[in-house]
């Protein structure tokens, strides 16, 4: 029997796995994963100062960075706000990663798809921020957010449940949900219709 849950109901879902099965999650966070977190603050405080990645990480190897569907060129004037969505990615190839580099030579050609900051600024207060993870960034930062635990959105993460193959299961070594051990291979089953709090060991 699925177990259900009311729509006010906290589900957290905590998972143990193997190694190998972290890398099936990269699509998950690519698409979007919330955050508590101090707003008012610039990119790389965020990802520096708050969620530890290191100076050199996001300078050598993030390379592609939207903020509200801008493009990022200077981390430390792009300024986070309540309900921002920021997203992350290692160089993409071809012309338009060659575009979308942050402080590329092609800047000049995204002008107006380019983050701009204005004189408005909010004061440092506690909010949330959407948090999105591609490619090779997904796969390193991506299992340091999910032994952390986040909130995701329960239709995704119902989605990924349904189709991961069969496989993926074998390395799913326990499975609780609030506390509660269930079966692993029923996880798929579960009606998930609020935001979840998913967590990887």
């Amino acid at each position: 029997m699925k177990p259900k849950f009311k729509n006010n109901t906290v589900i957290k879902i905590s998972l143990t796995v193997t190694p190998d099965r972290l890398s099936f999650f990269s699509p998950l966070l690519g698409q979007g994963f919330t955050l508590t977190i101090r707003t008012g603050i610039s990119v790389r405080d965020l990802l520096c100062l708050q969620i530890g990645v290191s100076d050199d990480y996001l300078d050598q190897r993030i390379q592609t960075i939207f903020l509200d569907g801008k493009v990022v060129d200077n981390v430390d004037t792009a300024v986070i706000r309540q309900g921002s969505t920021l997203a992350l990615s290692a160089a993409m190839p071809g012309l338009a990663g060659a575009t979308l580099r942050r402080g590329g030579a092609y800047a000049a050609m995204r002008s107006q798809i380019s983050y701009k900051n204005n004189t408005v600024d909010d004061s440092a207060e506690n909010g949330t921020v959407m948090l999105k993870l591609f490619n090779l960034v997904a796969l390193e930062l991506g299992p340091m957010f999910l032994k952390q635990g986040i909130w995701i959105d329960g239709k995704n993460l119902k989605n990924f449940f349904e189709r991961v193959p069969d496989f993926f299961w074998d390395g799913c070594l326990n499975a609780e949900i609030n506390g509660i051990s269930q079966n692993v291979r029923k996880i798929s089953l579960m009606e998930l219709k609020q935001d979840v709090f998913l967590k990887l060991k």
